[in-house]
This record gives structure tokens, sequence and C-alpha cells, in this order.
């Protein structure tokens, strides 16, 4: 019977996401058909299914009770069709029943500049961000005192370096907004920016332009040895050549599926130092389709029987600590230490990130999981009917395969309430506007001051 259930709901909710995504179609792949296919279907869908069936076989979650297994598949029976119609939603407000037509006019339109013919006011403020980023890569690795991706080839063993991982996050001393803001997020799109510019103008120098934040982006997305975070970066490339050229080719995406897969099951076998190949693909499977979900089900299985709902305490620090409220860790992170707390004490275990509803949950109980795939579903339609409805420039396409890939749908509610990344990206850009305004101000004054002087005779 719940398989069935899912099947009807997989069904409206395709539908539903058709109505608000532009395209469905793989080779035109963007920021809601991604959710759709990947963070929802994916990462959260299938295991709904196998978990509520027992079909989870030896997986952590067997561990949870059948309650919390019905709880997690009907929140995610629930988002599946809520949150697209928060996207609806805001489509009747920009005006539009379906945004095929507008999606497709955005994807097969041209780039073009944005404040003069080549960009020159802008480009310069980018350069100097490009320089910026260069630094906050070399500061991070000096504030861990090592480049972990060469520890992987220099024959550490699987726990020391799940403990460097865990050391480059938890040990690490130095400024956050350094790392995480200008290394782990800037230099990426920066990356993106070049690349689209170099695309539109064939310029060399924007070919070294791109290829050293190319370069800078793969150490950067390596610093703590993660997994996914260069095959998520290799993925805004398809989001890019999307939003320029109208689409990629089949075989293009055959080969990045095919490419994905294998640094996935590379990455594991010299991260982990397993050598089984069978151990490899159930690794994988359990990575895919399991191990994303399970935190669902454990905030269900702990909160509030363990302990007591969070409300907005884990929101932020910074929003409460100059009241004198007192704060506490994100659900994530509560989770983790519940379920694995020898490796918590060890410094081998994180979080236990999983799809937004589980932190809606933590947080506010029946009332968040009700309310935030609605809302979520809304705030990012927003954004992208935002970047629709504007000049396609290198800037606004670079942003956009970014954020295609990179809001937390599988990481949780709080980003959705207080999104620091998003502020942060808005004052970043609009300072590299007004820095670009006012170059192109001093240069019309200059040049006006010219044409008024005074011969010489």
């Amino acid at each position: 019977m719940f398989t069935i259930i899912s099947i009807i709901v997989l069904t409206i909710s395709w539908y539903l996401f058709s109505k608000v995504a532009g395209s469905m179609k793989l080779t035109q792949l963007n920021i809601v058909s991604w959710i759709f296919y990947v963070q929802l279907l994916v990462s959260s869908y299938i295991a709904s299914i196998l978990v509520i069936n027992g079909w989870e076989g030896n997986h952590a979650v067997s561990i949870v009770r059948d309650n919390s297994r019905f709880c997690g598949w009907l929140s995610v029976q629930y988002t599946m069709i809520a949150m697209p119609l928060g996207m609806l939603f805001i489509n009747y407000l920009y005006g539009y029943e379906s945004n095929r037509k507008l999606f497709l006019s955005y994807i097969k339109a041209p780039i073009v500049t944005l404040i003069s013919q080549k960009d020159s006011f802008l480009k310069y403020p980018l350069y100097a961000l490009s320089i910026v980023c260069l630094l906050s890569v070399a500061y991070t690795f000096v504030s861990i005192k090592t480049i972990p991706i060469f520890s992987v080839f220099q024959g550490y063993d699987a726990q020391e370096l799940l403990m460097l991982r865990q050391y480059a996050h938890k040990g690490y001393e130095g400024s956050s907004f350094i790392r995480n803001t200008l290394g782990l997020m800037l230099t990426p799109i920066i990356s993106y920016i070049a690349f689209a510019y170099w695309r539109m103008t064939k310029s060399s120098a924007h070919f070294i332009w791109f290829f050293c934040m190319f370069i800078l982006s793969l150490f950067m997305l390596t610093y703590d040895l993660s997994k996914s975070p260069i095959v998520f970066y290799l993925l805004g490339f398809i989001f890019l050549n999307v939003l320029m050229k109208g689409g990629v080719k089949k075989s293009t995406l055959a080969i990045f599926i095919v490419l994905s897969l294998f640094l996935l099951a590379l990455a594991i076998y010299l991260i982990s130092r397993i050598v089984d190949t069978q151990a490899i693909f159930l690794a994988m499977r359990g990575r895919i389709f399991l191990s994303q979900a399970a935190s669902t089900y454990f905030a269900f299985e702990y909160f509030p029987a363990i302990n007591e709902f969070l409300g907005v305490s884990s929101l932020s620090s910074l929003l409460f600590l100059p009241f004198g409220m007192e704060t506490t860790e994100r659900s994530a992170r509560i989770i983790m230490t519940i379920f694995n707390p020898s490796g918590i004490e060890a410094g081998t275990a994180g979080v236990m990130n999983s799809l937004f509803v589980a932190e809606a949950w933590a947080n506010f109980g029946w009332c968040g999981v009700v309310i935030a795939p609605f809302y979520v579903g809304m705030f990012i339609q927003i954004i992208y009917m935002s970047f629709l409805s504007y000049k396609k420039t290198p800037i606004m396409i670079g942003l956009l395969a970014y954020l295609s890939y990179k809001l937390p749908i599988t990481g949780g509610f709080n980003d959705f309430i207080y999104p620091t990344m998003l502020m942060n990206l808005f004052f970043i850009f609009i300072s590299l506007y007004v820095a670009a305004l006012i170059l192109k101000g001093i240069k019309r004054h200059r040049h006006a001051n010219h044409i008024s002087s005074p011969g010489t005779t």
C-alpha cells in the first residue's frame, strides 16, 4: 500500500514540477529539475520506500522504530507535493502558469555584458576578487598546516585520513569567513564567471583566468577530503552549458554520469581504503540512496523523545548571543551525537545532514514539517524566476550555475530561514557592481575634463 501511494505521489509531483521547472529534460538540467531528480527523488524518495517497507537491509536506519519510519515516509511524500505547490504559487505571482517559455527564451538568448561593451570596469574588480580567492585558499591551508589531498597518496590509513578530515573541520583555527565564504564559496563562483567570459569572448586571457581559478577550486574543495564537492563543482559546468548553449548533448551527460560515479568510487577507495569491488559498490549504493536520507528518520526517532524540540535556538549564535539568549547545536550535529557518541568524542564524526524537513521537525515539530516544504518551494522559485527575468550576463549565469546545485535541500531548514550564503553573495556582488560603476564614473569624469580643457597652440 505504501509503495502504491508513493507512486501516485511521484506522478503528481512530476506533473507539478514540470509546471515550474521550465524543462524536465535531463539535457536541459536546471535548478528545479535537479532538485526533483536528485535531491528529492534519488536522495530522499527512493529511501522512503525502502525504509517504510523495511527493505534497507543492514543499514543504520534498521534500528529506527515503525512510527519514526512512517513519519519520515509521510514527510517525504508531503514534501514531494507541497514544495512544487509553493513554487507554482510564485509562478502565478510572476504572471505565469508555466515558466517553460521564459526558461527556453532565457537559455537560447545570447550572453550580454553588464556595464559596458567589454565589461572592463567590472572585470578589474573581478580580477581583484580572484586574487582575494587565491590568498584565501593559501590562508586556509596554512591554517590547517597541511594539504590533506597529498596525504591520500602518502600511505595514511583510513582512520588517519578520517581524523585529518575532522581536524580540517573542527580543528581549524583560522577565520571561518575566509575559508567558507571567500575560499569554498567564492572561488568556484569566480571560476564559473571566468568560464562564461571565456566562452563569450574566446579570449586567451580569459582562458588563463578561468584555468587558474579552476585549479584553485579543485584544491579548495578537497581541503577536508570530502568526496562529493568535486563532483558537484564539475556538475556546475553542465548547468553553465545549459544556460549558455540551450542544453547539453546526451553523450556529454552520459560521460559526466560515468565520470562522477568513477570519481566517487575512486574517492571511496583512496580515502576509506576499501579495495573490494563489491564493498565499494555497496558503499556507493548506501551513500547515494540511504546515507543522505537516514537523518530524516533519526530526527523523528530522537526528537522529542531523547532531545526536546530546538525551536529557533539552533538558528545562529550571531543572532542570539548578543542578547544573552542560549543557543544549541543544529539538529544534524545533535543527531550524530546521539547516534555515534564515540565518533564525536574521537573526532571522527561530524554531522548527519538530510532533507530539510528533518531539521524543520527537530526545530518546530509538525508545524515545521507542514510549513517548511511550501516555504522552501517559494524561496527557491523566487530566486529562479528572478534570474530568468534578468539580463543573461556572465556573472548572473555563474551565480545561477552555483546555486543550482548548492541550495541546501539536503542540508537544513535553518539555511532558508537565515540564508547567510545568499546574504554574503548579495553583499559581495553588489559591492562589485558599485565598484564597477565608480570606475566607470571616474573614467567619464576624466574624459569630460579632457574635452573641456582649453587647447594649446
